[in-house]
């Protein structure tokens, strides 16, 4: 199976950034129902951290010559909504004033992504075989490998003024800001750069170290050698 990497986190994309343009469905009078709803927070739920999980995990896809594959941050939702109990609506806004995320005011998409609660300190990427001289089996490789993601805390630090920008760049060029907040549907997509270069089959421990001392992993196994 093979497809651009580009296009599959694009489309992940669509469905999960903050948008403002999306089709609108007809209610029994033919009217349009209006893909909007009045929200007092920007962010709709959270997500605790409890499992980082392959998301239908795509191996062997090319971005430019790039290997590249999906994890997932899961974990028990909170929700603000009418329907949550006391106790998790109480959580909700305990998150939502900890963030700065108190004054959104305004319609927003119905279906837009929720965050994750806690934010990420550190990330690091550890194969069990030499990747190259620079890189052998057990070294970090935050430096050659790309990290593709999107998260709210810029836009509810600006005072909702700054768009959210798209991160696509070297796990180790990663501030803590940018780690913060981070999109929940949309997931995190990691790809090699100059993978021409790897040769095997590795198998890549994944670790997320979470600001409350919380730390998870997966490892997915990712072959190199050109078919």
């Amino acid at each position: 199976m093979k497809k651009i990497f580009r296009q599959i986190v694009r489309y992940v994309s669509l469905v999960s950034i903050l948008a403002f343009a999306v089709s609108c469905d007809k209610n029994e009078d033919g009217q349009r129902e209006s893909p909007y709803v009045y929200a007092k927070h920007c962010i709709p739920y959270y997500v605790v951290p409890d499992s980082l999980v392959s998301d239908s995990l795509v191996l062997n896809y090319r971005y430019h010559s790039e290997a590249g594959f999906f994890l997932k941050i899961e974990g028990r939702v909170i929700n603000g909504g009418s329907k949550s109990e006391q106790t998790e609506k109480e959580e909700y806004e305990a998150l939502a004033k900890k963030y700065g995320d108190e004054e959104f005011n305004r319609k927003a998409d119905i279906g837009r992504d929720g965050a994750i609660s806690v934010a990420i300190d550190s990330i690091s990427v550890v194969s069990d075989a030499d990747i190259n001289q620079s890189h052998p089996k057990g070294s970090n490789l935050t430096d050659i490998i790309k990290l593709y993601s999107n998260n709210y805390y810029t836009y509810v630090k600006s005072g909702y003024t700054l768009v959210t920008p798209e991160n696509d760049k070297f796990i180790s060029e990663y501030t803590k800001d940018e780690l913060t907040l981070l999109f929940y549907k949309l997931g995190l997509g990691f790809r090699f750069v100059n993978y021409m270069e790897i040769k095997g089959t590795h198998n890549l421990t994944i670790t997320l170290y979470f600001e409350d001392g919380k730390k998870l992993s997966t490892t997915p196994t990712v072959k190199f050698d050109k078919k």
